[in-house]
């Protein structure tokens, strides 16, 4: 579990804490209430419970532990304090805990778990991994979390060693096409008449090589820039299902 601070002044002074946290059975229901807030004419719907057994696909969903803590009894700890005169460093740490807890290490045990407010699925083809869907439910957009999920999504790829990172998105989603210029998508081609409901058009969007030196550096900037705005990140990232990532397809 990734346990963040929130620090946005929507919620009037009160830090949130959240974590970022691979899919157990008991979020489904959840997710695919998000799934339909946020994409309502999808059709058939996700086999989300089908899927969590593929082991090329990957759920992260992040949660509000102040309402809805969960009871973490691992024997696996690891100690992430900075050292004295390094600032903290949000990349790093989420590089870290993510290789460690979230892919090699065993399951702790739970004694309850926290409600999703967002999801992310990423497919994991070859050496490409392919984001297929990142969505927030709607009383908690606005607040970072769609970013949040993004920076899990490209650091689970690193975690896989996957060569790129690629996705679609509508013509007309501005605000996501921005969000993903931002983390080095660019856009490679048009998947004409993509989307069933109205016949849109998608924007083929792929990074350059993630583990570059470039790439990777423009990545540590943005995870610090995003906790100097959101949070700050405390403890480590944790499979909920076991030493390989749970999985989903949307």
């Amino acid at each position: 579990m990734i346990k963040l601070t929130h620090l946005q002044k929507d919620f009037a002074g009160f830090q949130m804490t959240f974590s970022l946290r691979t899919i157990i059975d008991r979020d489904i229901p959840f997710v695919e209430e998000i799934e339909k807030e946020a994409f309502p004419t999808l059709w058939p719907r996700t086999p989300i419970k089908r899927d969590m057994h593929n082991k090329r696909i990957a759920y992260l969903v992040v949660t509000d532990l102040d309402l809805s803590p969960m009871v973490n009894h691992s024997t696996n700890s690891i100690d992430y304090a900075t050292p004295p005169g390094e600032s903290p460093n949000l990349y790093k740490k989420l590089s870290r805990t993510i290789q460690s807890k979230l892919f090699h290490q065993g399951p702790p045990v739970e004694t309850r778990a926290e409600l999703p407010l967002g999801f992310a699925s990423i497919w994991f083809l070859a050496d490409d991994a392919h984001i297929t869907a990142i969505a927030v439910s709607n009383s908690w957009r606005g607040h970072g979390l769609g970013e949040l999920l993004m920076i899990g999504s490209i650091e689970s790829a690193i975690s896989r060693n996957s060569r790129v990172v690629t996705l679609e998105v509508r013509v007309s989603n501005s605000i996501a096409i921005s969000l993903y210029q931002k983390y080095g998508f660019k856009k490679t081609g048009i998947r004409k008449a993509y989307y069933n409901d109205n016949r849109e058009d998608a924007v083929i969007m792929t990074t350059e090589p993630i583990r570059s030196f470039s790439y990777e550096h423009r990545f540590s900037e943005l995870c610090g820039e995003y906790s100097q705005r959101y949070c700050d990140l405390g403890l480590a990232m944790t499979n909920s299902n076991g030493p390989s990532p749970s999985t989903g397809l949307l």
